[in-house]
């Protein structure tokens, strides 16, 4: 994966969010115990954190949490375009040799791009998903996704996985039905709440 599959990932979750009204914030989303606006804060705490662990100035997570909280649902759109663009910057200025602090650990600039990628990508699903809209991203990036999912998975024991166990998906399941389903969502399933 690479900046522009980030860049791709990241407009097509702006572009879903960019048409929700008022009551979407409030839909359940297929992450428990989580609604449509706890997952966009989530991707919006996510950019920036890692955006500010790129750049050396990460500061407290639970300040940036807060700072978040306090955007209107109304701005939220926005706010994740804006923490998007931030992240892409941070990325494009990074050291690739280097390894950053993060709330992992610390970790190269390429990781970072993997995994913000991928929840890009997923996350947006949650929301649309939430809102019975389909994400608008590409197969070719959901399909880099999902060979990048995959590899970390292999690394980690299923116990300590921060996935649900995976669901199964048909064979002729599209690269983003088949994302969703490895990390433990079911593409096809219906949302209660």
């Amino acid at each position: 994966m690479d900046l522009e599959d980030l860049t791709r990932a990241q407009d097509a979750t702006a572009t879903l969010l960019a048409d929700f009204d008022t009551p979407d914030w409030e839909r359940p989303s297929p992450c428990t115990d989580w609604d449509v606006e706890a997952v966009v804060r989530h991707l919006v705490v996510g950019e920036r954190h890692f955006a500010e662990s790129l750049r050396g100035t990460a500061g407290d997570a639970a300040e940036l949490t807060a700072q978040v909280g306090e955007v209107p649902n109304a701005d939220l759109p926005a706010a994740y375009a804006e923490s998007s663009a931030r992240l892409r910057e941070a990325l494009a200025a990074a050291d690739p040799a280097a390894t950053y602090p993060t709330g992992l650990g610390p970790v190269p600039p390429a990781v970072v791009l993997q995994l913000r990628t991928v929840e890009a990508i997923v996350h947006g699903w949650d929301a649309g998903r939430g809102v019975g809209r389909l994400l608008p991203v590409d197969d070719d990036v959901a399909e880099r996704a999902l060979d990048s999912s995959r590899a970390l998975l292999e690394q980690v024991p299923p116990e300590r996985s921060p996935f649900a166990p995976s669901v199964a998906v048909p064979d002729d399941a599209t690269p983003l039905q088949r994302l969703v389903g490895l990390l433990g969502r079911d593409p096809f399933g219906s949302i209660s709440g």
